[in-house]
């Protein structure tokens, strides 16, 4: 990689104050990448969103990526590395020194990991989200009450308080055909009472105590 040649690095972090999703879902349109692609960007480690950029192309990803609301990092590494040593199970890792442009924390100590093509040889992203988000609470569109409906009234009139407005109509006595009836005088039976037969029980097995 020659001098002039620099690094974009993605941890994660992402702007202040902004929404995780939001975050992700301008980055997938960003990098017209799918949501599972997004979120291995999120996984912690360092992730290599574009290499061999020169000073200004770098710069140019980091305002593009910022508005979107990801915070990368410009890494400068070194022209020529030292060949690594090996490293055993037990040894912690050598950390490799690198320059960073900007003063923001670099990566520089930390292997890259391995990411899709896409990301590591994709052209300069667009021009970024032109839209913003209002604060919660924030009224986006003021309400427009609808306008009275219109009933035309002209042809009604208000009677007076107690004037009646509609005569009950009259309504004729009943006649009822009472011509086949007639009544006894008090005292008649109208109904002879049936013989009632006296209940026979059976007490045969029945015995009284004596009273001692």
């Amino acid at each position: 990689m020659a001098a002039d040649e620099y690094l974009v690095t993605f941890r994660g972090t992402i702007v202040a104050g902004a929404d995780p999703a939001a975050v992700r879902t301008n980055l997938a349109k960003l990098f017209n990448a799918d949501p599972a692609r997004i979120e291995k960007m999120f996984s912690g480690q360092t992730v290599i969103i574009k290499k061999g950029l020169d000073a200004a192309g770098a710069q140019k990803y980091r305002a593009a990526l910022a508005k979107a609301g990801a915070l990368v990092e410009i890494v400068k590494p070194q022209a020529a590395a030292p060949a690594a040593a090996p490293i055993s199970r037990n040894a912690e890792p050598e950390a490799r020194p690198a320059a960073s442009t900007s003063a923001a924390p670099t990566t520089a100590g930390l292997p890259p990991s391995t990411v899709p093509a896409a990301f590591a040889t994709r052209d300069a992203p667009p021009e970024p989200l032109a839209a913003t988000v209002a604060e919660a609470g924030v009224v986006l569109v003021d309400y427009t009450p609808p306008a009275p409906p219109t009933i035309a009234t002209e042809h009604l009139s208000m009677a007076e308080a107690g004037v009646t407005l509609v005569a009950a109509e009259a309504v004729p006595e009943p006649h009822y055909d009472l011509s086949g009836l007639s009544l006894d005088p008090p005292g008649v039976t109208l109904v002879e009472p049936r013989s009632v037969p006296a209940p026979d029980y059976d007490l045969s097995g029945m015995t009284l105590v004596e009273d001692r």
